[in-house]
């Protein structure tokens, strides 16, 4: 230690006095203080600043660089590891060297558990680093001090390689060296292969037996070695720690020169320690450190603004009146045997005035996500220091109220939301602090957003869920379904933990999600809860203890996309008589307009959580809340004493609301099974003191059983029986889930139910019956996400989403899955005939891969083809996006191109009328219709020559065919003239009957009369007098009353009477029906009557 060496050098007699004070008994004198001869050969000192991610070695070995993994902070001498970095040590120093020292100074921020502060050894082979290793764990999960080396080696590899392990704080001998410190503290380990020995020192004292035997030749037995500060080749959570110092030697030094190690940083290190440690300015009481680096301190207070206890290092300050000035007091430190001392100046604030006090009060209140409101919002009554805070709305009053609270310290502001594709709203409050004789005053505005656009119908899920204990548990984990299938899924975020807690226990289990009773906003809340590592309390162990002196705390998150979320807000919920906060969900309950939320606690007498040596036994707790800010003081919901074990009662309730009636399952914790009631009044209570049974706590409550022993003895569906379960999830199949159920019934069967340790489906298609049938059969294990350590869920939740929220989702945490874009997709068919849709899709996903997959289409009515046109098709991708796709289907009509047309008559002359014969169309032996098989349109009609009748198919057919016939020019000399006839023809053709009270029938037949002329007339006179016999019926036609007889005013030869007064028949196809059809019928008596007309000339 290059660092160590130098600070050590000065050092005197006076130093060997002090160190005979430490806490730890030392033997120091003037030669122990001296500099040992060796030094490091690999030495990270964390003097400077890092620069990247290169720690750059101080030692003499070359290459010898560390390589940091993620970013960490370094200040005051020291790298903070907060489970989320690690170090990387280079090893081509080591290798081949028998005998090392590895010396690192090193405070343990992680408690009790399961992981390595500095690990030299081999890489993990399978699962586990088989071929052998040194680690050093400041706590083991007993609470004791660990540095060990196993006697499984690259020659004699063992797959429990931690069963072989010799050394202080083994996993076989978890108990034996010495009891774990917090403190900063010198941990050195000597590896003498040469000898066969390894020997373990905490500041500077040996630990358990002086020498341990390990195989010859130490570290070098180990194959190709890797070496970590914070992890290990295991698979354990990262350690936290700060490191002040990492050292390794390339001999076996002597004990003598590890206490000289030690006596030469103590006094440097202890006072690093307290100067950390002592705040430059205090308010309220604060902790003194009592010893630091294994020195005992003493304190002495030169101020009665500030007076500590030495035995417990608290100081309690008394804050200077607020007419007096400011104190500022000196604390000392004595370290040691009063050999040395320090002074560290503290300043105490004098108190504040009362306006002071107010405005502080004010200074701190927020409104959170005041710029974006989607709910009812709680605003706080009183203050920090005291004050009384009332409300007013100043702007908006049509859109906020205020009201009564969730609590004596709150007041509810309820908010109207503007509608959807509104523009967003503003409300203006003001808060009004007071505290003693004054008065202050602050603005707050706040902007209320609208409501979602209709709701789109849940299409898939997203589930949120934790593995048990381990490097992946005690996290939670998302995983999205595929597509609308509950029963088959996608793990995101390549199975990392997308959540991990800063606060309380450092641990997040049964994770719960909701979306607001709106829509638009989620809620994420989970148990705070570690129990990998958690030190016994009075014998209570693991789950026991974690009932007695557990968090009275939940974990929330918020977001409005589930991937953008809030950061974690650490709520206690709990009262101080609780012991446990378990498993949090929520509901929204309409009538009193607010969510719900409970969990699972044992109560107790007294708030003394070390006087509990028994537990009691679990209630059903609930609080309410507006917004997940403030809640309500705890009440109790389901109170029965199940106790046949310690501690039973009834945990992990989950709601869902169908119609009027609340349904929730359970766990009794008697028979460790399923119950489910349901109510139509979610906060109802059952039970209370003294009741031990169900049947006794429903009497008489707003509650009833719906069935007991939910899926018990059911096969599992992975090679087990349904015996016990917890932690249920019930959630509603959305419409269109693959597998046809109504609601699903998660439910957790860990090892300790004899499961599979994650959890077992359950499916209904009546949830009021209570009739559960378990499914595991259908969701096989390779259905699940998984972690990237291998673990399944356990407790959680499954939400519906939509598929908007569902994409996004997908783009975060699986890009290769999500779809960014889908190439066109068609068919073209012939009528009648069911087109071949593509086989597959071309996707483009967020990652920019492409692929080619399978679609399922829905099947088509044979309806969509049965005509010429276009329709589509929907269908589902057959990969892990089940992305909805659509094909075009062009319907190609039956060709009628190979038709026989014929037209009646074939021949006509000119005489200035457009000439329109009849047509025939047939097709194989069909005569088709005109207008619902085809339509007919005609060219050149009307002057000599040749003219043409095209038929376009309609309907079923498709394509072109065409006949032609023969206009004659007229005969030398001929007058001919019908277009005076064929104007009037034009002009009255469409006059409608309905609007006629008389003369209609007489019109229709002169009407159609002069259409028969116009076709087949030669004769001049006949023309005329079929022009006379149609305008005088036309004349003779009588509007109905209110018309007038008046005209439509246009003067370009189509003028026709004006319409009824509110009536548009005359203005749309249906006008021309009344003599459009009659003279349908009366062209055939006009033929008639033409043809006797004829014979008589």
């Amino acid at each position: 230690m290059g660092k160590l060496i130098r600070k050590a050098t000065g050092l005197t007699v006076g130093v060997a006095t002090l160190l005979a004070g430490l806490v730890l008994p030392m033997t120091a004198s003037a030669e122990s203080a001296s500099p040992i001869d060796a030094s490091p050969i690999i030495h990270y000192s964390f003097d400077n600043a890092l620069t990247s991610k290169t720690i750059a070695n101080e030692g003499s070995a070359a290459n010898s660089d560390a390589t940091l993994s993620g970013d960490a902070t370094v200040a005051n001498g020291q790298i903070n590891l907060t489970g989320s970095q690690t170090i990387s040590v280079p090893t081509t120093a080591i290798a081949g060297k028998k005998d090392v020292t590895v010396s690192i100074w090193l405070k343990n921020n992680y408690g009790n558990g399961n992981t390595a502060a500095a690990y030299i050894g081999a890489a993990k082979t399978g699962n586990y680093p088989a071929n052998g290793y040194w680690l050093l764990n400041p706590a083991n999960p007993s609470g004791y001090a660990k540095s060990v080396m196993t006697n499984a080696t690259a020659a004699d590899p063992n797959n429990s390689p931690w069963g072989t392990e010799v050394g202080p704080g083994s996993t076989n001998a978890a108990t034996t060296g010495t009891k774990a410190t917090s403190d900063l503290a010198l941990y050195t380990t000597v590896i003498s292969g040469t000898n066969s020995t390894m020997s373990f020192y905490l500041n500077g004292k040996q630990v358990g037996d002086a020498t341990y035997t390990i195989p010859a030749g130490g570290l070098t037995n180990y194959g190709g070695l890797v070496a970590y500060i914070g992890k290990s080749s295991y698979a354990d959570p990262n350690s936290k720690l700060d490191v002040d110092d990492y050292a390794v030697y390339d001999t076996a030094i002597s004990a003598a020169d590890v206490t000289k190690l030690y006596d030469a940083q103590v006094l440097d290190k202890a006072e690093a320690a307290v100067k950390a440690a002592v705040p430059a300015s205090a308010t309220e009481d604060f902790a003194l450190p009592t010893s630091a680096a294994g020195v005992s301190i003493a304190w002495k207070s030169d101020n009665a603004a500030i007076a500590v206890d030495n035995a417990t290092g608290k100081a309690t300050v008394t804050r200077p009146a607020a007419t007096a000035a400011d104190a500022e007091v000196i604390l000392t430190a004595t370290f040691g045997n009063n050999a040395k001392t320090a002074d560290y100046t503290v300043l105490v604030p004098k108190q504040l005035s009362d306006a002071e006090q107010a405005k502080a009060d004010l200074d701190v209140v927020t409104i959170e996500d005041s710029d974006d409101i989607r709910s009812n919002f709680s605003v706080p009554t009183k203050g920090n220091n005291g004050s009384t805070i009332s409300w007013e709305v100043t702007g908006g009053k049509d859109i906020a109220t205020l009201g009564e609270g969730v609590n004596d310290k709150s007041r509810t502001v309820t908010v109207k939301r503007p509608a959807a594709g509104s523009d967003a709203v503003t409300v203006t409050l003001k808060a009004i602090a007071k505290y003693g004789t004054a008065t202050e005053t602050k603005t707050f505005t706040v902007t209320i957003q609208p409501m979602p656009a209709a709701e789109e119908k849940d299409e898939a899920y997203v589930w949120a869920f934790f593995t048990g204990e381990g490097v992946g548990g005690e996290k939670i984990s998302l995983a999205a379904s595929k597509g609308n299938d509950a029963l088959d899924w996608n793990t995101l975020n390549n199975g990392t933990p997308i959540f991990t807690s800063e606060f309380g226990e450092k641990g997040l289990r049964d994770p719960f999600i909701m979306k607001s009773k709106d829509g638009d906003k989620f809620y994420m809340l989970a148990t705070d809860l570690k129990i990998d590592g958690r030190a016994p309390l009075n014998g209570l162990n693991g789950f026991a203890g974690a009932q007695a002196n557990g968090s009275k705390y939940i974990e929330i998150w918020k977001s409005d996309d589930l991937v953008n979320w809030s950061k974690q807000s650490h709520v206690k919920v709990s009262s101080d008589y609780a012991g446990n906060t378990w498993a949090p969900e929520a509901y929204y309950d309409e009538e009193i307009g607010k969510y719900v939320v409970y969990w699972a606690s044992n109560l107790y007498d007294n708030t003394d959580e070390n006087s509990r040596k028994q537990l009691t036994y679990n209630r059903m707790v609930y609080v309410t809340t507006d917004d997940f800010v403030n809640f309500s003081d705890p009440t109790v919901w389901i109170d029965v004493d199940r106790r046949g074990g310690a501690g039973s009662g009834s945990i992990d309730v989950t709601v869902q609301k169908v119609g009027d009636t609340y349904y929730r399952i359970y766990k009794d914790e008697n028979t460790m099974s399923l119950r489910q009631e349901k109510s139509t009044d979610l906060t109802a209570a059952i039970g209370g003191a003294g009741v031990k049974n169900y049947a006794d706590a429903l009497k008489g409550s707003a509650w009833s059983e719906v069935a007991t022993n939910i899926g018990k003895g059911q096969a599992n569906g992975y090679g087990k029986t349904f015996t016990s379960g917890e932690g249920p999830s019930l959630f509603k199949a959305n419409d269109g889930d693959a597998n046809g159920y109504q609601y699903y019934l998660f439910a957790d069967q860990p090892s300790y139910h004899q499961g599979p340790n994650h959890y077992v489906p359950m499916a209904t298609e009546d949830i009021a019956s209570g009739q559960w049938t378990v499914i595991g059969n259908k969701m096989p294990e390779a259905n699940f996400p998984t972690n990237s350590d291998g673990g399944k869920p356990r407790h959680g939740t499954v939400l519906p989403v939509t598929r908007a929220q569902y994409q996004k989702v997908l783009e975060a945490y699986a890009p290769a899955v999500a779809v960014k874009s889908v190439d066109a997709l068609s068919a073209e068919t012939t009528v009648g005939v069911a087109p071949t849709l593509p086989e597959t899709a071309h996707l483009t996903h967020a990652d920019g891969s492409v692929s080619d997959v399978a679609v399922e289409w829905d099947a088509i009515d044979a309806s969509f083809y049965a005509k010429t046109g276009t329709f589509t098709v929907k269908g589902i991708t057959q990969d892990d996006s089940r992305m909805p796709v659509e094909a075009t289907v062009i319907v190609n009509g039956i060709d009628l191109s190979k038709a026989t047309v014929t037209v009646e008559p074939n021949e006509f002359t000119a005489d200035g009328a457009a000439k329109e014969p009849a047509v025939t169309v047939v097709l194989d032996g069909a005569t088709l219709k005109e207008g619902a098989d085809y339509t007919v349109a005609y060219t050149n009609n009307v002057e000599p020559g040749t003219a043409t009748v095209t038929v376009t198919g309609a309907g079923k057919y498709s394509g072109t065919v065409s006949a032609t016939f023969t206009i004659k020019a007229a005969e030398p000399g001929s007058t001919l003239d019908k277009s005076k006839l064929q104007a009037l023809v034009d002009k009255v053709k469409g006059y409608n009957k309905a609007d006629y009270q008389s003369g209609w029938d007489a019109f229709a037949v002169a009407l159609a009369d002069a259409q028969q002329v116009l076709q087949n007339s030669t004769d001049q006179q006949e023309v005329d007098k079929a022009l006379s016999r149609l305008q005088s019926a036309a004349d003779k036609l009588v509007k109905k009353s209110g018309d007038s007889g008046k005209t439509d005013g246009k003067d370009d030869g189509t003028q026709k009477p004006a319409a009824k007064p509110g009536s548009a028949l005359s203005n749309t196809g249906a006008s021309v029906f009344g003599v459009g059809i009659t003279a349908v019928i009366l062209l055939a008596a006009a033929g008639a009557a033409y043809a006797f007309r004829k014979r008589r000339a």
